[in-house]
């Protein structure tokens, strides 16, 4: 058995990320992974512009009454030069014209007539938004690498952007394996189990935006096996397997593997629950097979399979940070373990506390209100308010 961290290296080590781009629209990026390094084409704001709706004025005047000789609304312009003890009515939004070097809100002057009197003494530059003070030309905005989010889309689109590179998608595969699964729209036999685990695993690819493009179950027969994952793997970077991974006599997963011309890389890790996995490579294409208990599957997933499809994917997004641990755990295990948890904030603080005290195997109740795991390192337990390793899924 070897460390999880071993194990994403050595899978790193024998495959290639992609390389294949294409361009698309932006509103069509969201979760892609940016090709290219991208530079903003113009200052943002384009103009010095008003924060308030309000009166644009020069603060470098004495007298408190204006004469008001214009507005301006977003959108518009007013293309004459401010006077000294002159006015301009504006939005928010709204360009400021030469002339002015401040914004006094409209709650702070008197209007009469074609007048205003200030009731307010400003500063230069007050109130006032500045040309590109937000995102200055040829400012770098986006590297390749990062992962498209709609703040980044909503930046790209506020700067005129309209198309980007972005990697071409990973293809994915999955084959959940088990005589005993059943699909959801047949009756419960006896002795069998709903196919749970094609739905963990095609719902969290969908989350890290990659849609699986073949779904598949085998049951445990050695020839079936064999001719489902070599039928999938024409069409994938990545095939996924759940269950026969173990040492049983229907564990025949490995096995299926190797028949097809698979090198093996590794067969399972030093990990609690989620140590029974298994990776083969055949033609750059990785073939891993995942535990069928789902929460062992969870947690190789998350620690083996999500960094290795972000770097197969070219991302450079990290899911794991630091917490304060709330409660304790005294149960020592001789691998590391993962824990079920959920990570919230206090006082500025990051705080994760477990959401299933049992800690069973078979329990799928604990993930439920999760949103992270809780790494207890191995021959450890954990104490309230200790810093501990944690896993965002």
């Amino acid at each position: 058995m070897i460390d999880i961290k071993e194990a994403v290296n050595i899978i790193k080590n024998n495959l290639k990320p992609k390389e294949d781009v294409r361009k698309v629209s932006i509103i069509n990026s969201i979760n892609k992974v940016c090709a290219q390094d991208i530079y903003s084409p113009m200052d943002s704001p384009p103009f010095d512009r008003s924060p308030y709706d309000g009166y644009a004025y020069s603060a470098n005047i004495t007298k408190k009454e204006l004469t008001i000789v214009g507005e301006v609304y977003a959108g518009d312009v007013f293309k004459d030069k401010l006077g000294k003890n002159e006015a301009i009515k504006i939005m928010t939004g709204g360009k400021i014209p030469d002339g002015a070097n401040c914004v006094i809100k409209k709650e702070d002057v008197t209007v009469l007539a074609n007048t205003i009197i200030l009731n307010k003494d400003l500063k230069e530059y007050e109130n006032y938004i500045f040309k590109g003070e937000d995102i200055q030309k040829n400012q770098l905005i986006i590297k390749q690498g990062d992962i498209i989010t709609y703040e980044s889309i909503g930046i790209l689109a506020s700067l005129g952007i309209d198309e980007i590179l972005v990697y071409e998608d990973l293809k994915i595969g999955i084959l959940t394996t088990g005589t005993e699964i059943q699909e959801l729209n047949e009756a419960l036999e006896d002795g069998k189990i709903y196919n749970s685990n094609k739905y963990i695993l095609y719902s969290k690819l969908l989350k890290r935006g990659i849609e699986p493009i073949i779904v598949e179950k085998s049951k445990d027969c050695i020839m079936e096996l064999e001719s489902k994952i070599k039928s999938i793997l024409k069409d994938v970077d990545i095939l996924i397997t759940t269950g026969g991974v173990s040492v049983g006599d229907k564990d025949l997963i490995p096995k299926a593997f190797k028949n097809i011309g698979g090198r093996e890389l590794f067969w399972k890790v030093k990990a609690k629950p989620g140590g029974a996995c298994y990776a083969s490579i055949i033609d750059n294409k990785l073939m891993f097979g995942l535990s069928g208990n789902p929460h062992a599957l969870i947690v190789a997933y998350e620690n083996i399979l999500v960094p290795t499809i972000d770097f197969l994917s070219n991302k450079t997004y990290n899911s794991k940070i630091q917490a304060i641990f709330k409660g304790s755990f005294t149960k020592k295990s001789s691998v590391d373990r993962y824990l079920n948890g959920r990570m919230y904030t206090s006082g500025g603080r990051i705080y994760v506390s477990m959401t299933d005290n049992k800690d069973s195997k078979a329990r799928l109740w604990g993930t439920l209100n999760s949103n992270c795991m809780i790494k207890v390192n191995k021959e450890s337990i954990l104490e309230d308010g200790q810093l501990v390793d944690v896993v965002i899924i």
